[in-house]
């Protein structure tokens, strides 16, 4: 609707346009023609104190924490560089209409998924004005100040600035209507800037009132989230902010009789990181926060709960490839996801501890036979392999939250011969919604798994699904069949120790693929865009459960740093 609009309002200002000429026969843009589209009225004003909280949540994976497209997947590599939101040369000629158009419609070639379906559009003008006034800095918007106190000093400063201008083409505009023709485009520029932010911003000081403030005030509550617990009196919150190239600073403050705490003058950068955490029960809680949230931040303390019986498997997502092991041979790789739920109001971990301080809380087995080939996640998992009659298995050193959002994402080789009974152990109850994706030379062979519709955009792969609820001796078991190796469309998939992670990747995106996306992609008849759509969909839906609450903060992260990189992957497959 907003470029359906836009277009009536050029095609407006091309009629009003046609008939006015400059002295030298230039064209001049009449003052009464106001060229912004119809969606944009006068009380329209992008809340960019919000927009720095979705940047801060949702971009500077790939943009940079300052925006300079220096974020953790372009530095690894996963990503190509996005635009520099702090060079200002760039942005000011670029239009926040521009802008907020790539925000709601994505950039696939460039990896940024479209934003359409998970931002309401006063979201997305939020995001949109935050990015496009990182250019500004205090000196630039310091100086706009001036070039109006001095050039125009009973000028009433513009209540709206139309999105269609970008900075340099509304700074000529100013320049005609405001200062005669007689600034330098620099000094123009500046007080565009300084406009454009008053507009967005206004008060009885100017400027923006976001994270570009000197300081602020952080205050928040401690709470204790399980039934019948206290906050302990004198409780120590503890504020922790900075960056590694700055280092970071400790601050501490003691709560009140309500859990009330604040710390004071506290700097703001959106170069920074900033977090706060509480102590209780030799256990440290922490949340990171972003002090420009106009909600104030909370830290929620738990009890601690060391029965198994709390925790049950909720989910359970396998994708099965086929695929020839250069030292083993044929097999199958399989990519398992296994979700939990802590139906406690209480904080879950075994108990019990390794010398490295690490507790161990969650026992995941795998099928006999298996090996793991992803890894300790950074030394998350401790891997336990090579026992005689014995299973590999994992063990996953993060307690458990209450709540749904614990999730353990495992990838391993199983040996095939054209046939597998699979039996893998539980140790918790099992309550969970099963679904196996493989290739349809494949067979699942089980009274309890029954075929469903697979999506019809991926070609030559099936799915099974069911619900296993089980109090005793909980396992999921299913026979597996048929030859795929039958067929031309494995037999030059060999697998080496280089080649296997990116084949990992591709099972990932597979296992999204065949349960649908969020329609944030148009439907792609190829393979590989089938995926990739998929993987869209998987982000929408993790962006989704993270705004509910349905997921934990850190596990959020890190799960979408993991998708990125994989959409990331299969872009780069596709394109060869």
């Amino acid at each position: 609707m907003i470029r359906r609009n836009f277009a009536l309002a050029l095609l407006i200002c091309a009629v009003l346009l046609g008939g006015c000429g400059g002295l030298g026969g230039e064209p001049e843009i009449a003052a009464t023609a106001d060229p912004r589209p119809a969606a944009v009225a006068p009380g329209w004003r992008p809340d960019i104190a919000l927009g720095a909280r979705i940047f801060a949540e949702r971009c500077v994976d790939c943009h940079g924490v300052a925006g300079d497209g220096m974020g953790e997947l372009v530095i690894a590599g996963s990503v190509e560089r996005p635009l520099d939101l702090t060079e200002r040369a760039l942005v000011m000629e670029k239009s926040p209409l521009g802008f907020y158009e790539i925000v709601t419609q994505g950039r696939i070639e460039k990896l940024m998924p479209p934003w359409e379906q998970a931002l309401s559009e006063a979201e997305r003008w939020a995001a949109t004005m935050y990015s496009y006034t990182l250019a500004y800095d205090v000196e630039l918007l310091a100086r706009g100040e001036r070039v109006w106190r001095e050039g125009c000093g009973d000028c009433e400063l513009p209540s709206l600035i139309p999105p269609i201008y970008s900075d340099v083409e509304y700074a000529a505009k100013l320049n005609r209507e405001f200062f005669a023709s007689a600034l330098p485009a620099s000094r123009a520029q500046a007080a565009a800037a300084y406009a454009r932010m008053r507009s967005l911003a206004p008060g009885p000081e100017g400027g923006s009132q976001t994270a570009r403030a000197a300081s602020s005030d952080i205050r928040g509550r401690l709470l204790h989230g399980t039934a019948g617990g206290v906050v302990p009196a004198d409780s120590v919150v503890r504020l922790r902010y900075g960056n590694d190239g700055m280092g970071y600073r400790l601050e501490e403050t003691t709560v009140a009789d309500d859990g009330a705490f604040q710390f004071d003058d506290v700097p703001l950068s959106r170069d920074f990181d900033y977090a706060l955490g509480a102590v209780y029960e030799g256990r440290l809680f922490s949340q990171r926060v972003f002090p420009w949230r106009e909600a104030p931040p909370t830290v929620t303390i738990f009890a601690t709960a060391h029965d198994p019986e709390v925790v049950s498997v909720r989910r359970i997502d396998l994708t099965i490839e086929p695929a020839t092991l250069a030292d083993l041979g044929q097999g199958l790789l399989v990519s398992q996801t296994i979700a939990y739920r802590n139906r406690s109001d209480r904080l879950f971990t075994s108990g019990r501890g390794f010398d490295d301080g690490r507790e161990a809380s969650l026992l995941i087995q795998f099928p006999l036979g298996a090996r793991l080939v992803s890894g300790d996640a950074n030394g998350r998992y401790i891997v336990i392999e090579g026992m005689e009659r014995l299973p590999d298995s994992v063990i996953d050193t993060l307690p458990l939250p209450p709540g749904d959002g614990h999730e353990v994402i495992l990838d391993y080789w199983l040996p095939y011969a054209g046939a597998l009974q699979f039996e893998q152990a539980f140790n918790n109850p099992m309550d969970a919604a099963v679904t196996i994706r493989l290739a349809a030379d494949l067979r699942v062979e089980s009274d309890r798994l029954r075929r469903t519709a697979a999506d019809p955009a991926v070609a030559g792969y099936v799915q099974y699904g069911g619900d296993l609820r089980m109090q005793s001796a909980p396992a999921l078991k299913f026979g597996l069949s048929g030859d795929p190796y039958a067929t031309s469309r494995y037999d030059r998939l060999v697998v080496t120790s280089e080649t296997l992670p990116a084949l990992l990747l591709a099972a990932v995106a597979l296992a999204g693929a065949l349960l649908g996306g969020f329609g944030l992609f148009k439907r792609r008849k190829d393979h590989s865009g089938g995926e990739i759509e998929s993987l869209a969909g998987e982000l929408a839906r993790l962006e989704e459960d993270h705004d509910q609450g349905r997921i934990n903060h850190d596990l959020y992260h890190r799960r979408r740093r993991e998708l990125r990189a994989k959409l990331a992957r299969l872009m780069e497959r596709r394109d060869e």
